[in-house]
């Protein structure tokens, strides 16, 4: 999708095997930026280069082209085909310093993150080469600056991007989907990002990892809205289900799911590490 002639958003679907017969449809946005050289954000799952390099062609560049790799943060589905794009380009990695550990090596990740199919979307670590940091700015090229914001919670180093001229905000995977699996780091954390990006007056479109771009300044208040409501309602399960030793509450995880109406499959490591995190 061609957001102007310089940014495209492409669109990458995959899924997560929760189990040998349950898999969870999902999606992300890498975001092309043809330059004088091209730069990504984010590099979708494992393979992920092979649909990001044909849509480079189809708009007459080539993938040789590509010159850094911004990671938004260090899960599976952002940094899948970061490794095989830098062997292939010879390009630079540019992240959080918060998410080095993770990215650089992806077995620690598994162990202390572990998703469900984790090395079906991510099969091999990727030295970074640069550091990035809040306020920071990186000149693309003439009328195309980008602005670094760290927005932690969802992950301690995410970073959501503001495309300064072009007044639009990248937020990765800061805002919550209502209904959708809680997945974050830090409870806490995550409310003061959401409340920093509704009070940003710089962007007027907003992207996400999981949206396509939002213009309309009232839908953009309502998702942000919707995060938040969601956030809360969350909170209040968690509270009830984790904090008191209860006879009639069973497997804490589980229960909140239930207070939510949520599937039960959803009751993995991640969705515990994230409900833990109110405390």
């Amino acid at each position: 999708m061609k957001l102007s002639d310089k940014i495209h958003i492409l669109q990458i679907d995959f899924e997560i095997a929760l189990s040998p017969d349950k898999k969870l449809p999902r999606s992300v946005n890498v975001i092309i930026i043809f330059g004088e050289r091209i730069t990504l954000i984010d590099t979708g799952v494992k393979g992920s280069e092979k649909i990001i390099f044909d849509y480079i062609r189809q708009n007459g560049r080539d993938y040789s082209e590509i010159d850094s790799v911004i990671l938004s943060h260090s899960h599976p589905d952002h940094i899948g085909s970061a490794a095989r794009i830098k062997e292939l380009t010879g390009c630079r990695i540019l992240a959080h310093r918060a998410e080095k550990e993770w990215i650089e090596n992806i077995e620690l990740q598994n162990n202390q993150r572990p998703v469900p199919g984790f090395f079906n979307l991510v099969d091999t670590s990727v030295k970074i080469d640069d550091f990035l940091s809040n306020d920071q700015e990186l000149p693309i090229e003439d009328g195309l600056t980008l602005k670094i914001i760290h927005s932690p919670g969802h992950s301690k180093g995410s970073l959501n991007i503001l495309f300064r001229e072009s007044e639009i905000l990248f937020t990765a995977d800061s805002i919550p989907l209502k209904n959708d699996i809680p997945n974050y780091d830090n409870y806490s954390d995550l409310m003061k990002s959401l409340a920093s990006i509704a009070g940003n007056k710089q962007y007027k479109i907003l992207l996400s990892s999981w949206t396509p771009p939002l213009m309309d300044q009232k839908e953009i208040s309502g998702i942000l809205a919707a995060g938040e409501e969601y956030m809360k309602k969350i909170d209040l399960a968690v509270r009830k289900c984790y904090a008191y030793k209860n006879p009639e509450i069973p497997e804490p995880c589980q229960s909140t799911l239930s207070e939510l109406g949520l599937p039960l499959f959803l009751a993995v490591p991640i969705v515990d590490k994230a409900f833990k995190s109110h405390f």
